[in-house]
């Protein structure tokens, strides 16, 4: 990936997470719409985790790139694992532990009220979070498990998820400062006129899955030995 794509992606990601932090600071009750924004905020931040394999080639001119990120890896890698078994898509045993958890959704599964839409996915979502933990089941991010619908336990989820946007817009901040200075400078006069004329000639197709994973394989054949 180079300087130019890395800094457009950080830019797209730094606006979201600006976004996300903004909203998760407004106070309001949990709701259907608070659970849609920790959604989204586990998905944006779990996304660095990718984006961050791409960029490594930097590390060895911009080492603060790398050391900011080690900040909070491990904080990201925990909104990955939610992402990939429940955001991204819906892991089997995720549910079938969700129902082990809180049996009362196979009640809720048979209800069409908005109300148990909402508490199906608190109650998995908790279930998803009380799963990240170690070979001697400890959790590694919170003590104990949570439970969501408990006041203190929703604060302090809130709390973390704040700080891991956070985080994320911090490592996205010295990562744009990292790559800015390798952009070319804007165009200017005739040839910013002939790249507007090449503009208006421009066609579109589809962009495939193979196109996308060579780009990436392109990226990970030139990162350093580890």
């Amino acid at each position: 990936m180079n300087p130019l794509n890395i800094c457009l992606a950080a830019r797209i990601a730094h606006g979201d997470l600006l976004e996300i932090d903004r909203q998760l600071t407004v106070g309001r009750d949990l709701d259907g719409q608070w659970i849609l924004l920790v959604k989204l905020a586990l998905i944006s931040v779990a996304n660095l985790t990718d984006l961050e394999v791409t960029v490594r080639q930097i590390y060895k001119e911009h080492p603060e790139v790398s050391v900011e990120f080690k900040k909070w890896s491990k904080r990201f890698g925990f909104a990955k694992y939610v992402r990939n078994i429940l955001v991204g898509h819906t892991n089997d045993a995720l549910i079938a532990k969700a129902i082990e958890w809180k049996p009362e959704l196979l009640s809720l599964l048979h209800s069409d009220d908005q109300r148990a839409n909402f508490l199906i996915n608190v109650f998995v979502l908790e279930t998803a979070l009380n799963t990240y933990v170690d070979d001697n089941e400890r959790h590694l991010v919170f003590e104990g498990d949570t439970d969501l619908m408990h006041p203190p336990d929703w604060k302090r989820f809130l709390i973390f998820l704040t700080e891991v946007v956070r985080g994320g817009l911090g490592f996205l901040a010295v990562l744009i400062e990292a790559v800015r200075g390798d952009i070319p400078e804007p165009p200017e006069g005739a040839e910013l006129m002939t790249l507007y004329e090449e503009a208006g000639r421009t066609t579109f197709k589809r962009i495939t899955k193979s196109e996308k994973s060579t780009e990436k394989k392109a990226a990970l054949k030139a990162l350093p030995e580890t």
